[in-house]
């Protein structure tokens, strides 16, 4: 489970941060709800198996982050 309070304290020290590592299209809102950092990575959150990406998450993930980021 990730910890966003402490990415948040982190993203307030180093305005640039980019949030990666556990990123889903299911947390991803809350997360840059949460820590807003300037940018966010994905890459096995988005995956069917390891090394081949699902396209539809990686159009909700994309979604999600748009929609948030927007809001």
């Amino acid at each position: 489970r990730a910890d966003w309070q402490t990415a948040a304290n982190l993203a307030r020290q180093y305005p640039g941060l980019l949030l990666a590592g556990g990123l889903t299209p299911g947390n991803v809102a809350q997360a840059i709800r949460v820590v807003q950092p300037w940018g966010v990575d994905v890459a096995s959150g988005v995956e069917a198996e390891p090394g081949r990406k699902d396209h539809a998450k990686v159009r909700a993930f994309v979604r999600m982050v748009r929609k948030t980021t927007t809001d």
